[in-house]
């Protein structure tokens, strides 16, 4: 039997679901998005090596967006969120 979530609970989640909607465009947005993408579909997926710059810039926004999903968690919480990006 499950338990029945506080609302406290509904609360949290609301506050990191504004958190990550939140989160601001910055330098390491663009330099992403300039990125070669890879294609999805089909026989030609390939894969996509980042430059040392685009790698340091998806490791800073993966940081705040994890920041921003775990809002309010314990610390521990907020490695293992991180840990699978």
């Amino acid at each position: 039997m499950e338990s029945v979530p506080s609302p406290g609970t509904y609360r949290g989640t609301v506050e990191r679901t504004v958190a990550v909607l939140t989160l601001a465009p910055d330098e390491d947005v663009d330099i992403l998005a300039e990125a070669p993408a890879p294609e999805r579909f089909g026989e030609g997926t390939r894969r996509v090596d980042l430059s040392d710059r685009e790698y340091a810039a998806y490791e800073r926004f993966a940081d705040r967006l994890a920041a921003a999903a775990m809002t309010g968690e314990l610390a521990g919480d907020r490695a293992l969120f991180r840990s699978r990006y």
